[in-house]
């Protein structure tokens, strides 16, 4: 990316200029990734995507992307009781696809006609304000005020983003106090999360919520619950959808001993919605149980196993039941890693937005390191907790969407996936990373909604590249 130089003068006068007289820290990081997905459509029949088809828009087969991923995290320090925090990125939602601001409008006729130019320049990246607050260290407690993200348990819901990877993160702006008694740590928060048009409460959607964690270090042992009650008004278009009234308790317990971890995270929203997706009003009854575990068997050797249970909705009960995990919230490179209705029809779906959802699932792993080298072997399997059986309604977690009267039955087999990844750590701050996943597709997929055609289906195989440098 080539920065526009009037944004890098403005930056930098903004950085040690007369703006700031107080200090500045910046960390951040940067990563570079290229990748190869072969028969994403996981189907090499012609068909036409509509709601209840598991078919995806006809264009490519394959997908060539590259992209990246800036995160720059600025700390100015007012005073030894003050800090001002934040994290600048560009594109959309910390992701640039390389290539997209490419121009060669060298006649400055706002459009890319210059066919006998031998050159193409980047037209630059709008620089994004993600997070801005002031942390405030008290006797009390810790306070942060302003826009900030946050983690909780692991990050199935509540995810701040905090892997260098990670293209999403869970966002609020208002205030939260941390504040510590002995092993019990405590965090109510009040934010805003959204508002539009006019300013007058009618169009806002806000959270209320507290973080009860206790932390024993001498046992290895963590317990917490995340409440928080969400209330979005009438008039309000967050969800696109009628007001909302929905609880959020997550719990999560971690335990260590030696060298065995394990942890596990349940999430459950409750609550009311109407109007959802235009239709109809519903209550919200959804979960979903995590599991991590590891397990070192040497100092080279680690092994473990990952399983979970995440709610889908079966479209016959006044109540939604679909519980949709973060998109950061990966276990493979494949199977769920894209939303791949993207690849073709990149103006309706994000293709870095796919999040596990009507999935239940294991993955065992084994991570092998020597001196700069780590080697990732991987096994996912998964099927489907929730499908179309004939003559009955559905409900179409990708598109969400019910689906009146089936036409066939559907199968749950989401199949299984292989992956294999290397980090190479070339210095302490850059690691250049490979991988190759392979999903044996499963007969779910070759689902299209008709009593006598079903797709035929193609394994999806997946490469790529990439390099992380942090700062």
């Amino acid at each position: 990316m080539i920065l526009r130089r009037s944004r890098l003068l403005f930056l930098t006068a903004l950085i040690s200029g007369n703006i700031f007289a107080a200090p500045i820290d910046w960390n951040g990081t940067l990563v570079f990734d290229s990748n190869i997905i072969k028969d994403f459509r996981r189907t090499g029949d012609s068909c036409t995507a509509a709601n209840g088809s598991q078919c995806i828009d006809e264009e490519e087969n394959n997908a060539r992307f590259q992209s990246m991923i800036l995160k720059l995290n600025p700390t100015i320090i007012v005073n030894d009781g003050v800090t001002i925090e934040g994290e600048i990125s560009t594109g959309n939602v910390r992701t640039s696809l390389l290539g997209n601001s490419t121009n060669i409008d060298t006649d400055n006729d706002g459009s890319n006609n210059d066919t006998n130019a031998a050159f193409a320049q980047t037209a630059g990246s709008n620089l994004t304000l993600n997070q801005l607050y002031a942390k405030l260290i008290a006797d009390t407690a810790l306070y942060r005020i302003g826009r900030f993200s946050k983690h909780y348990g692991l990050g199935a819901v509540v995810n701040g983003g905090e892997k260098v990877t990670d293209r999403f993160f869970t966002a609020y702006e208002g205030i939260e106090a941390k504040l510590s008694l002995g092993k019990f740590k405590l965090t109510p928060m009040w934010a805003k999360l959204h508002t539009s048009d006019n300013p007058n409460g009618r169009y806002d959607s806000y959270e209320t919520s507290i973080d009860a964690m206790y932390d024993d270090p001498n046992k290895n042992m963590k317990f917490g619950v995340y409440y928080a009650q969400r209330e979005v008004q009438s008039n309000d278009k967050l969800y696109n959808a009628g007001s909302q009234n929905v609880t959020l308790i997550d719990v999560f317990i971690s335990k260590e001993w030696e060298d065995f971890k394990l942890a596990l995270e349940i999430p459950m929203l409750t609550g009311e919605v109407n109007n959802l997706y235009g239709t109809t009003d519903a209550d919200f009854d959804a979960n979903a149980y995590i599991l991590e575990s590891t397990y070192k068997l040497n100092p080279k050797w680690n092994v473990g196993l990952n399983a979970g249970l995440v709610k889908g909705d079966d479209a016959t009960t006044g109540s939604f039941e679909g519980m949709y995990l973060n998109p950061n919230y990966q276990l493979g490179k494949v199977m769920f890693k894209y939303n791949y209705h993207g690849f073709n029809k990149a103006s309706q779906y994000d293709v870095f937005n796919s999040s596990i959802v009507n999935t239940t699932y294991a993955q065992l792993f084994a991570h092998y390191t020597s001196g700069e080298w780590t080697w990732k072997l991987s096994a996912l399997w998964a099927k489907a907790n929730e499908v179309a059986s004939k003559g009955e309604d559905f409900y179409d977690h990708e598109n969400n969407a019910v689906v009146t009267n089936a036409n066939d039955d559907q199968s749950d087999d989401l199949g299984y996936e292989l992956d294999i990844e290397f980090d190479y750590q070339w210095n302490p701050t850059v690691v250049f990373s490979g991988h190759l996943g392979y999903h044996f597709v499963g007969d779910y997929y070759s689902f299209q909604n008709s009593s006598s055609e079903t797709l035929g289906l193609s394994n999806v195989m997946s490469t790529g590249m990439q390099l992380a440098i942090k700062f």
